[in-house]
């Protein structure tokens, strides 16, 4: 660590802090007399001079913070606390890795075969971050990832998506990561059927919602169901518990995708490239690498905005952590009595 004289501010934190209060009070005692004696500041400057009294009043902090900064490289420790991005992965979540084209590599799937999806779709539902691993690019077909998407801005989980491939002859390399209800617009974009089939399916499913388990699909209290809707009503409830199926909008949207698409003229998959031109407006590549010198790491840290950041290892993806939990690890010490 440096010795003291050559520090920006060669003190402890209480006496930053203490400092930066002494400061406040005098500055604003210094202004309370200018204003009786010679009215200054006017009250067209008086905001401006204050926000001025603050900043000022705020350097000891900033200046502690800095040295530390400086003191630890990527090791951000400043009354007794230490931030190091080799530990951020702790305060992240990795998220689940949900099985190639949601279980089903490679073969069209419709009518009773989307229940071969249904697991992998549950498992992702329960997880507020899932990895979609796009491998060599002929691991997922857009209308597998169209349903996911579909069916998780329905449920509300997961909510972040991060996408991974092999790229540079390396496996899991992070590529981005992006909210559930972007994707899914960006992606209903690809084709002109895509957003017409994951409305019809939407409507199935919520008339069927309305038919009371074990009551006959077309009561006559109730308007007739649409042509979609009597054509799925199989899939409406559960086989095993006869209560409403909670996947069958995902279920319908497979089947109509798989027949229209999967049958007939094959789905695209998704490869890097592919995923660059679906995703590109939506897709945030920010990342820590814990492979980089301190000083890179820093500033990729400060020198973003982004709510998360994706924690790497020579590009392979470990983590997507709150730039506001990593700052909170920092300051909350600070502000703790004592």
């Amino acid at each position: 660590m440096n010795d003291a004289k050559h520090k920006l501010w060669p003190f402890s934190p209480r006496a930053s802090l203490i400092t930066a209060i002494v400061f406040l009070v005098v500055f604003l005692v210094l202004i309370g007399i200018l204003r009786t004696l010679a009215a200054w500041p006017s009250a067209q400057s008086e905001s401006i001079v204050l926000i001025g009294i603050l900043v000022l009043s705020l350097l000891p902090i900033a200046l502690a913070l800095l040295d530390k900064i400086i003191d630890r490289g990527a090791v951000i420790e400043y009354g007794g606390v230490k931030l190091a991005f080799s530990q951020s992965r702790e305060l992240g979540i990795s998220g689940l890795t949900v099985a190639a084209n949601i279980g089903v590599r490679g073969v069209a799937i419709t009518d009773s075969g989307t229940i071969q999806i249904l697991d992998a779709l549950k498992q992702a539902s329960t997880q507020d971050i899932v990895i979609i691993d796009l491998e060599e690019g002929q691991a997922w077909w857009e209308t597998r990832l169209l349903v996911l998407l579909a069916g998780a801005e329905r449920r509300g989980k997961p909510d972040k998506i991060v996408f991974v491939g092999k790229d540079a002859a390396k496996d899991q390399q992070f590529q981005g990561w992006s909210y559930t209800s972007q994707l899914l617009s960006c992606l209903l974009k690809a084709h002109p059927q895509f957003e017409r089939i994951l409305h019809a399916a939407r409507a199935a499913a919520s008339q069927l919602a309305l038919v009371e388990p074990g009551q006959p699909p077309n009561p006559p209290w109730q308007p007739p169901l649409g042509p979609l809707a009597m054509r799925y009503q199989w899939m409406a409830n559960d086989p095993a518990t006869g209560l409403p199926n909670e996947l069958f909008m995902e279920q319908a949207l497979q089947s109509e995708l798989g027949e229209k698409f999967e049958q007939q003229e094959g789905s695209r998959s998704i490869n890097l490239v592919r995923l660059e031109e679906l995703f590109r407006p939506t897709l945030h590549k920010d990342c820590i690498d814990l492979s980089w010198p301190a000083d890179r790491q820093l500033d990729a840290f400060f020198g973003t905005d982004v709510p998360f950041l994706a924690i790497t290892q020579d590009g392979r993806y470990s983590a997507l952590v709150s730039r506001l939990t990593l700052l909170n690890q920092l300051l909350k010490p600070m502000l703790k009595p004592g």
